[in-house]
């Protein structure tokens, strides 16, 4: 599990890729200590187990945090896709918690700056080969 925290303005963004391999049970007691409750937690835990191509944000307005989960990825392009979608609920829980218009350039920056902080992550997991090298 690759873990990383971006900050944004006062929320705290946690983000957790199962690369090389998901630690569920890991997963799920963080969510819960967020504060998700059970429907979800049940509901992020069917989908933890449902295969590749995953991830899911939790958002607690009340703390400022959100916890991502990325899980296994089928290939770069999926890693890049399912990263940037997470990254984007971040930003809309944010820019809602903060009073951000969402058509403004507000929130692209905000987007571009977590974007920015999950950089290496990205560029890593969304390159098969890099992938592969670190398996080795």
């Amino acid at each position: 599990m690759i873990h990383r925290v971006v900050r944004a303005g006062d929320w705290m963004a946690d983000f957790l890729f199962a690369f090389p391999k998901n630690d569920r049970e890991g997963v799920i007691a963080c969510l819960q200590s967020y504060g998700a409750p059970d429907s979800i937690v049940q509901d992020a835990a069917q989908l933890m187990d449902s295969g590749p191509n995953c991830g899911f944000t939790f958002s607690n307005g009340c703390r400022h945090e959100s916890l991502t989960w990325v899980g296994l990825q089928s290939n770069g392009t999926e890693w890049l896709n399912t990263t940037v979608h997470e990254i984007v609920h971040v930003a809309m829980a944010v820019a809602m918690d903060e009073g951000i218009d969402p058509f403004s350039e507000d929130l692209a920056y905000l987007i571009g700056r977590i974007t920015q902080d999950l950089s290496d992550i990205i560029c890593h997991l969304s390159c098969d080969y890099c992938r592969e090298e670190k398996n080795h």
